[in-house]
């Protein structure tokens, strides 16, 4: 499916809505907050109790990356609810060392938490891109 010039991908963070509109060159969206957490999350690093963010897309996306920056030892782990699914993402050396995850989205419901191996919290930027 090829992206028209104007369309919306609703993303929902916490209490905030932000709507993107998405052209054919692609949006780009960058989040900051705070790495890490107290929870150990048992295969994704230490993570807050709660999700740092929660996408909501109305419809499927064909492409949509989403990369961590972030000192220390970032991870990215996102859960779809409603089925529990869990995508890991560690820093490799394509990446830069720094997690990035790229692919097709379905619709839904995501939660996003950025992580950090040691536990410990640093200022990250995610950002959300439809740009291959």
């Amino acid at each position: 499916m090829k992206l028209s010039v104007t369309q919306f991908l609703r993303i929902i963070f916490l209490t905030t809505v932000i709507s993107l509109a998405v052209v054919d060159s692609g949006i780009t969206q960058p989040i900051q907050g705070n790495s890490g957490g107290s929870i150990d999350s048992k295969d994704c690093g230490f993570i807050s109790a709660s999700p740092h963010h929660t996408m909501r897309l109305s419809q499927r996306m064909d492409y949509m990356r989403l990369t961590v920056r972030a000192n220390g030892q970032p991870t990215l782990l996102i859960i779809e609810p409603t089925t529990g699914q869990r995508f890991c993402v560690l820093g490799d050396q394509g990446s830069g060392l720094l997690p990035e995850i790229s692919g097709s989205w379905e619709p839904g419901k995501y939660d996003v938490y950025v992580g950090d191996r040691t536990g410990n919290r640093y200022p990250f930027t995610l950002s959300i891109s439809t740009n291959r």
